[in-house]
């Protein structure tokens, strides 16, 4: 599970379906690593990547042409055209050696297929898309100990700065797993992914919205390094929204409206004659949010 400052991948157990479902690199890592626990002992093995009919469904969930004992992998069960809902429900009530291992999207946790499948018995592990960047380089520390593998602070930082797209970061994490032995260094990350981290208006916005202080300096970093003032509004204030609207208590309610109330007056002075007291502006705003948020916490 996952939460606003830190992640923790759960722990599956066997059982006779397991869907892995949430963030789709680390569900496919995870489910790849349980499939290798339950390989051999003379367990027949029938991998899916597209099942395009209920009768196929049926046929692969069936026990096994050289042993009643089976081990089947559907991958991405939110993409099949027909209600498969029902045969899995069926599968799982039955006295069958066969087991499933399954992975779906996050969109699919909502819906109603879902709720029946856990209903029935089908054992669902979730793995949550991490929201900020704490609960994102928790992530990658402990995708790192999950494997055995070690990586130092900065090569964490320069991870989750360079790298914005999830599925993209556990890539990234899981190549630098394979090629270094050692502690992974920022060194080591450059070399594999390419990209140094560049700070944005969103990373300053994420870290005062944790009550991490240092948004200030990501702030100033950002407007020395050219990007325009207005540009930097706007991302602020989309980030504060997206926060805002996923019903999360970040900060105390007054502190939100105080906050949107400020980054308007310094959108204002900055298409006018006073853009500096529109930067000053904006500063402040990241500061109530930092305070905001460490209020929040206590």
């Amino acid at each position: 599970m996952s939460s606003k400052f830190g992640y923790d991948f759960p722990e599956p157990k066997k059982g006779k379906m397991i869907l892995f479902a949430g963030q789709e690199a680390l569900s496919s890592h995870f489910m790849r690593k349980f499939k290798k626990d339950l390989e051999g002992g003379g367990r027949e093995v029938a991998e899916l990547s597209e099942v395009s009919s209920p009768l196929q469904l049926q046929e692969a969930l069936g026990t096994g042409l050289f042993s009643s004992s089976k081990l089947v992998i559907l991958r991405d069960i939110q993409e099949m055209k027909f209600d498969f809902s029902k045969i899995l429900q069926r599968f799982l009530k039955s006295d069958s050696d066969v087991i499933c291992l399954a992975t779906a999207d996050s969109r699919f946790l909502r819906t109603r297929a879902a709720k029946d499948l856990e209903a029935a018995g089908c054992q669902i592990v979730r793995y949550l898309q991490p929201d900020n960047y704490l609960s994102r380089r928790e992530m990658i520390k402990k995708l790192f100990e999950s494997e055995g593998g070690k990586i130092e602070p900065r090569a964490v930082a320069h991870l989750d700065r360079s790298v914005e797209d999830c599925s993209l970061l556990v890539g990234f994490c899981l190549q630098l797993l394979s090629d270094f032995r050692g502690p992974v260094t920022e060194k080591d990350v450059f070399a594999v992914t390419g990209l140094s981290p560049k700070i944005t208006a969103f990373d300053a916005a994420r870290k005062a919205l944790s009550g991490d202080r240092s948004a200030l300096q990501d702030l100033r970093a950002v407007l020395s390094s050219g990007e325009a003032p207005i540009a930097v509004v706007g991302a602020i204030d989309y980030k504060l929204r997206e926060q805002c609207i996923k019903g999360e208590s970040a900060l105390p309610p007054r502190a939100w409206a105080k906050s949107f109330s400020l980054l308007s007056r310094a959108n204002l002075l900055l298409t006018s004659s006073f853009p500096q007291e529109g930067i000053d502006l904006i500063y402040r705003t990241l500061m109530g949010v930092c305070e905001g948020a460490r209020w929040q916490k206590k």
